[in-house]
Formats: C-alpha cells, structure tokens, sequence
C-alpha cells in the first residue's frame, strides 16, 4: 500500500538525523493504519527501531493506533509536503485519529508526538516532496 510504503525509508532518514535526536528520547510502539494495511513502528531511546507489518488481529496489542483511510493519508502527506497540512496533534483534535490501548498510551502521544510528526514528515518528503 503506497500510503505507508515511505516508512523504511523515513526510518532511515531520521535515524541518521541529529534534529531528530535532539527531540529526545522515545519509548513507544505505535501503529499506522491505512485502510486495511497496518505497520508498526518501535521508537527506541533516539531512534527508530523497527517498522514491520502487522495485521488486523495484532493492532489490539499496540499501545497508539494512528488511523487514517487510505485516502486520508495520501491527502495529509502531500500536504505535509508542501508545508501546509495540520499537525498530528491538530489532527486529532480535530478527527480523534489516535486511539490507545489505555488512558497511559494515550498521554504518550501528547508526550512523543513531535517525535511521531519528525518521522511522519520525512515520510512526507520522501513519498511526495
């Protein structure tokens, strides 16, 4: 699914960033939903850890869930890439794209989400900017 085929790359590209190390460390799973594909990524200490795929059984297990329609994603990348789209944060604010497995895993996504928008970005860049 091209809506979260960038997420190797970006992996990648922020692990050898060092802005992205400067926003600090990050201790989260997370989970990507495009339709009916789903990644996780593994945010370790200052790095991206591991992106793997998974399938629908499996996101019950995952601390956040951020879930768009294919659609949706597509739209919010090119926008991202042009440098106007809202952030994640506004994002669910304003949809509720983010689910957590509990009250916890939901704070860690206002604790780590510029972490989540610096990879989702270089995302951005790399599959349309």
């Amino acid at each position: 699914m091209a809506q979260l085929d960038w997420m190797e790359n970006a992996a990648a590209k922020v692990n050898a960033d060092s802005e992205f190390r400067k926003l600090g460390t990050a201790d989260l799973e997370v989970a990507f939903r495009a339709g009916k594909v789903s990644r996780v990524v593994r945010f370790e200490a200052f790095e991206v850890a591991e992106v793997r795929d998974i399938d629908e059984a499996d996101l019950r297990d995952v601390e956040l869930l951020v879930d768009m329609s294919a659609r949706e994603w597509t739209n919010y990348l090119k926008r991202r890439a042009k440098g106007n789209g809202p952030s994640m944060m506004g994002l669910e604010t304003a949809n509720g794209i983010m689910h957590g497995l509990n009250p916890l895993s939901e704070l860690k996504f206002h604790r780590y989400h510029r972490t989540l928008q610096a990879f989702v970005d270089a995302g951005a860049r790399i599959a349309y900017g």
